[in-house]
Formats: structure tokens, sequence, C-alpha cells
């Protein structure tokens, strides 16, 4: 367990200005990619540890690194919106554009000690619009992205919320030609969820059986979404898989 995370939050904002600090001037980049995270109620202080722990060490990955940085413009742009019953506000907000091993290091750093912004119930729809309208104005005229259209949110959660929201902000994320993968956390339910009122039709899921294979999870959906081939499924993957009778899907974009 991570200890004096709340002690940390300060220098996770000191380290978000620095990398805004970076980004004066709007340049396109391979890939923005936007993690949405649960941190409902449901999700304890332990399991808001894994997950963080997760994504971090995904971005620590040598393989996730190589295809961040292998693009055309070696770059790829990458933020963080917490939701439960409504989004949080956070120095994640803003996107930060990574160009070498040593900044995304830097950025898992700062994922890796991040304070939990709050709880409350479950609402991904908040998430999924918030996610939308900082993608929107980063990519935008005069935006820090402006001119990249290779867009990808990323929602992971273990809840269910307002269906008809959920796809109204779904519909509303394919409109504006952003792709919209998952890791739902749990069983065969939380999974169809996710493929029926979350993700979008050229994106994917990459099921989680629980907090525990969230690392796991995390690694092969960032792996993909930055540019790699779609691994065969380990037998951890295909089991999760079966149970929820999906195929998984991936989205290559022209």
């Amino acid at each position: 367990m991570k200890k004096f995370r709340s002690l940390l939050a300060s220098a996770a904002v000191a380290v978000g200005a620095l990398f805004g600090a970076s980004q004066a001037q709007a340049a396109p980049v391979d890939l923005a990619l936007s993690l949405v995270i649960d941190v409902s109620g449901s999700v304890s202080t332990a399991e808001y540890n894994l997950q963080m722990d997760g994504y971090a060490n995904a971005f620590r990955d040598a393989a996730i690194q190589t295809n961040m940085l292998g693009g055309t413009y070696g770059a790829t742009a990458v933020n963080v919106v917490f939701f439960a019953s409504n989004f949080y506000t956070t120095a994640l907000d803003s996107f930060a554009v990574l160009t070498s091993a040593a900044e995304i290091n830097a950025f898992a750093d700062t994922l890796d000690s991040f304070a939990r912004p709050g709880s409350g119930g479950t609402a991904i729809y908040t998430g999924t619009n918030r996610a939308i309208d900082l993608m929107l104005a980063a990519v935008g005229a005069g935006g820090l992205l402006e001119g990249t259209d290779n867009l990808v949110i990323d929602v992971s959660g273990d809840g269910t919320s307002s269906t008809t929201a959920d796809q109204a902000a779904r519909d509303r994320a394919a409109a504006n030609n952003m792709t919209i993968n998952g890791l739902p956390i749990g069983g065969t339910s939380i999974n169809n969820y996710y493929l029926n009122n979350v993700i979008t039709a050229d994106g994917f899921i990459e099921p989680a059986a629980d907090f525990a294979d969230f690392q796991a999870a995390v690694r092969r959906k960032i792996f993909v979404e930055t540019g790699g081939d779609v691994p065969e499924p380990s037998t951890l993957a295909l089991v999760g898989l079966a149970l929820a009778g999906l195929a998984r899907v991936s989205r290559r974009k022209a």
C-alpha cells in the first residue's frame, strides 16, 4: 500500500504545471488519449491505489513507450478525468505532451502518487462528457493539440449508471470522431454493459476480472491504444472473454 498519497498531491500539481508549461505551442501528436477513471464509493482506497499503480506501470512499460514515441510526430498526449457522481476538476485535466521516455516516466510517477479527488455514486457519462469537452478544446482551433485526429477516450470502472445518458455520451464522442474503449472491472454483467452502452462502434473492451487483475488488463489495453497490434489473448483474458461471451474488437483508425 502506498503511503502519504494525500501529502503528495501538491507535488503532483507541480508536475502537472511543469507539463503545462512545456506545451505553450500547439502541435499535432500521434495520439490524444484521455483516461477516464472511476473513483466512486464502490472503489476502496486499496482498489484506487491498484488502479493508479496499474496505469503508472503501463506507462513505464518499454513496449508502450516505444509505441508512444514511434509515430510520425514522436509524441503522445495524455490527460486524466476522474468521475463518481460527477467529474472532478484536477491538475491532470490538462493534456501532457510526452515526447521522451523521461517525460513518460515522470507522468507515470505523477499518476502513481496522485491523491484521490473524491468519491460518491457512479455516473460514467459525466466522466465521458468531461473527457469529450477537454478533447474538443485541445484539438480545436487554437487548442494545444490542434490538428490531431487520433482521439481515444479510455473509460475504466466497476459500475453502471444511466443507460440513456451513457449512450448519449458515447454517441456524442462518435459524432466528434472520438473512439471510446472500455476497461470494465468485474464479470459478465459489467462487461456487457460497457459493450452495449459505453464504448463506440470502433472501440473495444479489455475486461479485468477484479482489481487485482487490473494492472495486466490496463497494460494490454494501452499497448493496443498506443499503436501495438492486438496481442494473442492470455489464458486469463480468454477466461474473461469466455465468461462474457465476447470477442475483442480492435479500433484501427485510418
